[in-house]
């Protein structure tokens, strides 16, 4: 492996000129800098990471920590999403990724091992679930450079980013309300699968229905099922067949439970926006090719990804930055699913 002396000898510079190019600092003429590039290309440098790191104490290196299932629903969409941003953040920052799932099947593995073999410089975790408490604990003791997306601990120090669900549940309500539709039913998830983020969902439709109507929300319209499909289109004919009136439209509160419901009602001959309307949440469908196309909110998650690298990456530069909480709203995209009564 070629080293620094051997390309500083090629090009005919010293060493010091060598490392202010290889590390993109001032002071070098460009017709020297040329040289030095090419030294680099013609013997096939590459830097040493475990020396750069320890001589600047940093490794250029985030950790990325996900309780998500690759590959299974719709899990998948929102932390490809949220990765691309911390990619393209990570990219013009000159930082690298190192991505670790949380497993469900191997609950004892060690997690933050990456921080204390010194890997990376901080972590972002991504929270679909919230993060556990001894993960948390271990980070407030090792004082671990943290962000969390999707989330918010209650925590002095760890900076979150989230987005304002209760406002776009209240906002998406409204909007369904101006389409002439009174009897709205809401689909969320069971006591025993809670979700924080669904859960402030419900609370804006609950506030939206209130204030619409004068009274509070008829719990028979609030269904229930967990994340999977056939929970969900199961507790959805159930309501159907039972609820007296029925529903003319349910707001389901993710996008896979809209698509789960879309195909319940296909099961039913039902048709969608003719005999019953559909709004989901997370705008994973905007892009899905339906007929009717589904009405949605489409999370900013790769731009929650990007601002999320700029939060980490000012606490691992400074330690005393303050905690930071910042909120995206999230939009309302309309569509064909969402009919007018």
């Amino acid at each position: 492996m070629a080293t620094q002396k051997e390309v500083a000898k090629l090009a005919g510079v010293s060493f010091i000129t060598v490392s202010r190019v290889v590390n993109k600092e001032g002071n070098v003429k460009d017709e020297t800098r040329r040289k030095v590039e090419e030294a680099i290309r013609t013997l096939g440098y590459f830097p040493s990471f475990a020396g750069k790191a320890l001589n600047s104490g940093r490794n250029n290196t985030i950790a990325v920590l996900t309780p998500a299932r690759f590959g299974v629903g719709m899990e998948n969409a929102y932390l490809m999403n949220v990765l691309r941003g911390i990619e393209q953040s990570c990219r013009e920052h000159g930082q690298d990724i190192l991505l670790s799932p949380l497993s469900e099947d191997d609950p004892d593995f060690d997690y933050l091992r990456p921080y204390r073999q010194k890997k990376v410089d901080g972590m972002i975790y991504v929270g679909l679930r919230s993060i556990p408490p001894e993960m948390m604990s271990e980070i407030d003791e090792r004082l671990i450079p943290c962000v969390v997306l999707g989330d918010r601990p209650q925590h002095e120090k760890i900076s979150w980013i989230d987005t304002d669900n209760e406002r776009a549940g209240y906002e998406t309500t409204k909007k369904i309300w101006e389409r002439g539709h009174r009897v709205i039913a809401f689909h969320g998830l069971t006591a025993e699968h809670f979700n924080q983020n669904i859960s402030d969902r419900e609370k804006g439709f609950r506030r939206a229905v209130r204030e619409l109507s004068g009274l509070d929300v008829d719990e028979r319209l609030i269904i229930r099922g967990t994340y999977d499909h056939p929970s969900i289109q199961k507790s959805i004919r159930n309501a159907l067949e039972t609820l007296n009136p029925r529903p003319t439209v349910i707001f389901c509160s993710t996008d896979s439970r809209a698509l789960a419901a879309l195909h319940e009602f296909q099961l039913m001959d039902l048709s969608v926006p003719k005999d019953i309307s559909i709004v989901g949440f997370d705008g994973f469908l905007k892009d899905y090719v339906s007929h009717p196309s589904i009405a949605t909110n489409e999370q900013p998650l790769v731009d929650m990804g990007k601002r999320a690298v700029e939060i980490l990456l000012e606490h691992i530069t400074d330690r005393a930055q303050p905690k930071r909480e910042e909120i995206f709203f999230v939009p309302f995209l309309d569509g064909e699913s969402l009919g007018a009564m």
